[in-house]
């Protein structure tokens, strides 16, 4: 991983302003708090591109916004994908069998006129 951070301060709306080094996570991205508890998720990007900052918002529930300021932070793993579940598939026959269409009613041994 290219990324470093340090919780930096509490924001207006709740949540944390985090200083990074390296490479900014993705929008969406889960942060915890080195080796431990999850934070929230990366909000958004803000600052000059020198001294940019993330936003973690919301806090997932239980997390002390105070108590966090001077944490080192870091990007969580991903969770594992939905393995248990089936693609989405369209099941049954084609679309158009299902509109009716097909052989019009005429059925295997009869001849068309």
């Amino acid at each position: 991983m290219s990324f470093s951070g340090r919780v930096d301060r509490e924001s207006h709306m709740g949540g944390l302003l985090v200083d990074f080094e390296g490479r900014p996570p993705r929008l969406g991205a889960r942060i915890r708090i080195s080796g431990g508890k999850i934070l929230g998720r990366v909000d958004t990007v803000i600052g000059p591109v020198e001294s940019a900052l993330i936003h973690v918002h919301p806090l997932y529930d239980g997390i002390d916004a105070r108590a966090s300021v001077g944490s080192p932070v870091e990007i969580a793993p991903r969770e594992r994908g939905r393995q248990g579940r089936p693609k989405r598939r369209h099941s049954g026959g084609s679309y158009r069998d299902n509109k009716g269409g097909g052989n019009r009613g005429r059925g295997p041994g009869r001849q068309g006129g």
